[in-house]
Parts: C-alpha cells; structure tokens; sequence
C-alpha cells in the first residue's frame, strides 16, 4: 500500500533535519516515514526549505500529521509487545518440556 504525503508535510520533514540535530534515520523514525523518503525530500526541497519559514495553517496541518505518526508509532511499539508478551504466556515449562495451552 502506498502512502501519499502533502507538500507540506514533506517540507515540514525536510526542515526537522536542516535543523541540524536529528539524522535521517532518526527523522524518519520520528515522522514514522522510510528513510529513502526521507533521503528523497531532502535532495528535492533543501533549496526551498532554506529560504521559507512560513507558519500556514498548512505547516499547522504537517506538525498535526507529524504528532499522529508519532502516537501512531508509539501504539505499534505497545501492540507489538503485548503480542510477544501473549505469545510467551501461553508456553509453561515442566522440567524442560515446552506445553502450549
């Protein structure tokens, strides 16, 4: 399934790493985006980032999409966990024999 980003979103992306602070990988973990994204965004919009610090409702929309992401992924870390923590409860051990319920 392939996901479609507004303009601005990409831009918002763009001008967390010019910022300087954060990498690739950790910039598109924090946008919850692939790193060839990421990558992508950069070469494409660095020139126009540079020059634009604009505060549009439309960069209101990207901080918007950017903190959902961010919950977003938080929820898949707390799910994949559960899971795994599901998986191993269901397993007992009698004097090294595995029983599973």
């Amino acid at each position: 399934m392939s996901v479609h980003y507004t303009e601005d979103f990409k831009k918002e992306v763009v001008k967390a790493y010019m910022a300087g602070d954060k990498s690739i990988p950790q910039i598109a973990v924090e946008f919850n985006v692939a790193k060839s994204s990421v990558s992508k965004w950069v070469n494409e919009y660095k020139e126009e980032c540079l020059y634009t610090t604009s505060t549009t409702a439309e960069s209101n929309e990207a901080k918007e999409i950017r903190r959902l992401n961010q919950l977003l992924n938080e929820k898949d870390k707390e799910i994949a966990f559960l899971k795994k923590r599901r998986h191993s409860s269901r397993r007992k051990s009698i004097s090294g024999i595995s029983i599973h319920r």
